[in-house]
């Protein structure tokens, strides 16, 4: 029954919704074959269905997490940053380098860069990562959030 599944997928004898549903049902059979053949063939034949499926949860994920990040700690809106407060999509996502990013950025009137605290994910099957920019342009990357909100408040508190 796979084989000839697969061969029809192959063949592309599917239509989007199609494959959609079919990528759910081998997905809560736990058919990893069909998952993986399936989420290709729906890559190679609509992208912005597949994007839509695939990529937007990731984004708002990220998203999510730095909004959390700066709504706990208050560093939604300081009132003396020189950059505009808020979280922002990060140019690496915007042109296509990482498949999630989102930032924030404080700069003190008397520094000449920001801080910026950026959360991204590199691709679907990479975990979410942290990367802070110090002031001085010294960057680190961390693999665990409160690792990264640490660095981020000593950076801010130069």
């Amino acid at each position: 029954m796979s084989e000839t599944i697969l061969e029809k997928i192959a063949s592309g004898g599917f239509d989007s919704k199609q494959l959609d549903n079919l990528y759910s049902n081998a997905e809560r059979l736990g058919r990893k074959e069909i998952m993986a053949a399936a989420k290709s063939a729906l890559k190679a034949l609509d992208a912005r269905f597949y994007s839509k499926r695939f990529v937007k949860p990731i984004r708002e994920k990220v998203e999510r997490i730095a909004k959390s990040i700066a709504g706990s700690e208050g560093w939604a809106a300081w009132p003396d940053n020189v950059v505009a407060n808020g979280i922002k999509p990060g140019g690496a996502m915007l042109n296509g380098k990482e498949l999630a990013e989102f930032y924030l950025a404080y700069r003190n009137p008397k520094w000449t860069r920001p801080a910026n605290l950026t959360v991204f994910q590199h691709d679907e099957q990479s975990t979410v990562l942290f990367k802070i920019t110090a002031p001085t342009g010294e960057e680190a990357v961390f693999e665990n959030s409160s690792d990264a909100i640490d660095r981020f408040r000593a950076a801010v508190a130069v």
